[in-house]
């Protein structure tokens, strides 16, 4: 595997993560599809779909089949914590460099974000339930054509989502995925959450994320009014304060504590019997840093896994050098080379 190299401008993680998210993210809003920034590939041929997830929970998204040739399989993609598909620039940027090397691809709205937002008030449950989303979603684009096998793919909080389609995989004897890979994810909710209010550049990660949840729940209001409890804008000032009041009494759990226990993903690692690759960065501004000893360990007991640990990379960046080989997206294009080993294996 080719080793992650930061540009000298990226060497701190904090820099990276705010600038490549400012750079492209802007870009994105304003161009869309044809941001100067996305790779220079054609657009997917994207179909809009409602897929049914778990209990039926109606799921937005689209999918895209190759028009020639055979398809290697397909690629199913999931973004962070905020957001919508619209706007979540990194998954189109796979999704477009997937295509362009001969893959089916699906992108989605998980539960409570963009679309899908609005055809169900059922809140997220970080991965618990979303992770059969992800299996559903893929045996349905299967029935409509697309080629098997399906990998997932996420990053930050949609990373642990396809850490959990795995699990979901398993217990309902599924097939349907070959594996997966997952950047940044989430793994321990309570550190993290934790250790954002230690630094001021953490308070103001958070406070950023803490504005889209806010208007989440606006949305909310605005077309589910009587999902949502009085007086919650007044309450959501942290993004533990969103899953106390808009999550964790749909789900039945006691406390916002004993909710992210049972969601995060490192306490899955072990226990996950399908192929993934996991890359993570330890300069990652967004996670406790003693996440990245647990992962080693969790991860060295699983031969499943692969783990890829960068000194630098930031927060879903992994900005780097281009070449006359590869282009600047060194993580996207690790990506798409275990995905070749995978589907190559079925």
């Amino acid at each position: 595997m080719r080793p992650y190299r930061a540009p000298w401008y990226f060497q701190d993680g904090f820099v990276q993560t705010i600038a490549v998210s400012l750079l492209h993210s802007n870009a994105w809003q304003q161009y869309g599809e044809r941001s100067p920034l996305a790779p220079p590939l054609p657009v997917p041929p994207w179909q809009e779909h409602v897929f049914a997830g778990a209990e039926g929970v109606p799921i937005a998204g689209r999918y895209a089949r190759q028009t020639a040739g055979r398809p290697r399989g397909t690629l199913i993609g999931c973004y962070g914590i905020v957001g919508s598909l619209e706007g979540s620039w990194y998954v189109h940027y796979l999704a477009r460099k997937a295509y362009a090397r001969g893959y089916d691809v699906v992108l989605y709205d998980w539960r409570g974000h963009g679309k899908t937002a609005e055809l169900s008030p059922v809140p997220p449950s970080d991965g618990w339930r979303d992770g059969e989303d992800i299996v559903r979603i893929a045996e349905q684009a299967l029935a409509l054509g697309c080629a098997a096998p399906a990998v997932a793919f996420g990053v930050s909080l949609g990373g642990q989502l396809v850490l959990w389609s795995l699990k979901a995989a398993r217990d309902l004897h599924s097939d349907v995925l070959a594996g997966a890979v997952v950047l940044c994810p989430n793994l321990e909710s309570n550190w993290s959450l934790a250790n954002l209010q230690k630094t001021w550049t953490g308070r103001l990660i958070e406070e950023a994320l803490v504005q889209e949840l806010r208007r989440e729940v606006a949305r909310r209001l605005r077309l589910y009014p009587e999902t949502v409890p009085a007086g919650v804008l007044d309450r959501v000032r942290f993004i533990r304060d969103f899953d106390d009041e808009m999550v964790i009494g749909y789900y039945g759990f006691a406390s916002v504590e004993e909710y992210y226990r049972k969601t995060s993903g490192l306490y899955l690692l072990e226990e996950l019997a399908l192929p993934h690759l996991i890359i993570y960065a330890a300069d990652d501004p967004m996670f406790d840093p003693r996440i990245v000893g647990e992962l080693e360990q969790r991860s060295a007991a699983n031969r499943c896994a692969r783990l890829v640990i960068t000194a630098q990379g930031g927060h879903v960046a992994h900005i780097g050098r281009p070449s006359g080989e590869e282009d600047e997206f060194w993580a996207l294009n690790r990506t798409l080379e275990f995905c070749d080993e995978l589907t190559a294996a079925r």
